[in-house]
């Protein structure tokens, strides 16, 4: 299939993304939830914990399956891409890179909350004859703290929910390696995958192509816009970063550091 017209390409990454991100994933998630309430293991948790911990475990075996489907799809030589295990810098620049994108993006996003916010409160004021927006006050800077925390804890549902929960129920070093393995299989998937399928299309096609897929599938199951702000924000800003990163040093191993590092500071 390397072959075919990049757009071609592209749209076949697109369904496969949407196919397995977006039904796929919610069929199976659907299917730990109903085992949780079956299977006679681990009574001390309820089935949502139960639940989050299958799902966990499915969401990492699936997309382990979804990078070798990938790869036979794309015909990518991954062994060129996952040099770099015996170099503890790699190590250490991908965690400084996940600890500088998730600072960024809480910035980001909290700017995006409050530039909201602001924007509400002054439609309402504009429906209400007579009234003002008042300067503020240290009411409303506890109010509007309070309305920030509850947006922020939107954002910890849907598909996030059973990162926390796991985290939560079982040992850590299991809750990392399960969550390791998803989020490194993103990296394999957006960043080895797709930008070496298509980088003969040039750097814009190709890390244009990777970051909308990978900020789409931030989307899909979750409850609200609220709650998929900060993934979509996070997801813009590790996109564009790592795509960059990639396209000029095919390396892995760094960015797949840092998006768990990421991951453990967003949701900790």
């Amino acid at each position: 299939m390397s072959t075919l017209p990049w757009p071609v390409r592209a749209v076949v990454l697109a369904v496969l993304v949407v196919l397995y991100y977006r039904y796929a994933k919610a069929a199976l998630f659907a299917a730990c939830r109903r085992a949780a309430h079956l299977l006679p293991f681990a009574r001390r948790w309820d089935a949502s914990e139960r639940g989050s911990v299958l799902e966990l475990m499915a969401a990492g075996a699936s997309h382990v399956l979804v990078v070798l489907l990938l790869v036979l799809v794309t015909g990518v030589d991954l062994t060129k891409l996952t040099l770099g295990w015996d170099r503890p810098g790699l190590i250490a620049l991908g965690a400084a890179i996940g600890v500088g994108e998730v600072a960024l993006g809480s910035l980001l996003c909290r700017v995006l909350i409050e530039g909201i916010q602001t924007i509400g409160m002054r439609r309402a004021s504009a429906e209400r004859p007579g009234s003002r927006v008042r300067p503020a006050s240290a009411a409303g800077a506890v109010a509007g703290e309070e309305r920030m925390r509850q947006w922020l804890g939107r954002s910890r549902g849907g598909w996030i929910r059973h990162h926390l929960k796991t985290m939560e129920v079982v040992s850590l070093p299991l809750a990392l390696t399960l969550t390791a393995v998803q989020v490194g299989s993103e990296e394999v998937v957006f960043r080895g995958l797709v930008l070496t399928w298509l980088r003969d299309a040039g750097p814009l096609p190709a890390i244009g192509v990777s970051c909308l897929l990978f900020t789409v599938m931030q989307i899909f199951l979750m409850s609200s816009w609220r709650a998929a702000m900060f993934p979509v924000v996070g997801a813009i800003v590790m996109g564009l970063t790592h795509s960059v990163l990639f396209w000029h040093y095919p390396a892995l191993l760094p960015l797949m550091v840092a998006h768990v590092t990421f991951f453990l500071f967003a949701v900790a």
